[in-house]
């Protein structure tokens, strides 16, 4: 029987897939995937159940077993990620934490720190003051994705959209709220003396009872 390494590298393959585009839609990371197809690693069958999920393939398919019998719900583990700070959600703004505040998530969250989100410019999203939004830690995001952005020493929370030229380059960058009542910050261009840089990308919220 084949092991979940192979079996995995056989179906990206197959999908004519790279492991980054396989990490992305699987919501984890290049080298997760690479550890998995040398099986320097084997991840829970909590973690394969989501795979197979996002996958729209039946559990057995993944495992090379009989799939779990109708109803059977696969025991997710718990571990924890630090909690950086606050992130704006309007205008950029950055309150670090100490260092030792964390907070529990399932294992299979592929989740690097959280941030505790400031401001109403998300609430299109149903991301309000006092949400915890968990992060992945990544330089890039694609369009239309909900990424942690900091603007020099300040951080702020929006979707990321890129405006290109004619010829396709990137003329500049738009960070986006999901509340009309903020306008874009724009990044980038000749002008721009600010230090950019992408932290990573919003994977997940836990919503405050309000």
């Amino acid at each position: 029987m084949m092991e979940f390494g192979d079996i995995l590298k056989q179906l990206r393959k197959e999908r004519g897939l790279s492991q980054d585009e396989l990490a992305a839609l699987l919501g984890t990371t290049k080298q997760v995937i690479s550890r998995y197809e040398t099986k320097q690693r084997v991840p829970k069958l909590s973690i394969v159940a989501e795979f197979a999920r996002r996958l729209e393939l039946p559990l057995s398919a993944l495992t090379g077993d009989e799939e779990l019998p109708e109803g059977a719900i696969p025991v997710r583990g718990r571990r924890r990620v630090p909690v950086l700070g606050a992130v704006a959600c309007g205008e950029p703004i950055y309150s670090p934490g100490d260092g030792t505040e964390s907070v529990d998530v399932e294992d299979d969250l592929a989740c690097d720190f959280a941030l505790i989100a400031k401001g109403d410019s998300m609430t299109g999203d149903r991301i309000c003051s006092g949400d915890v939004v968990f992060i992945r830690r990544q330089d890039a995001v694609q369009d239309g994705e909900i990424a942690a952005v900091a603007l020099d020493n300040e951080i702020t929370l929006k979707h990321v959209r890129r405006l290109r030229g004619s010829d396709g380059s990137v003329l500049f960058t738009q960070l986006l709220a999901s509340n009309p009542l903020y306008a874009p910050i724009d990044i980038g261009g000749e002008d721009e003396t600010r230090n950019v840089k992408i932290l990573g990308k919003a994977v997940a919220v836990r919503f405050t009872l309000r």
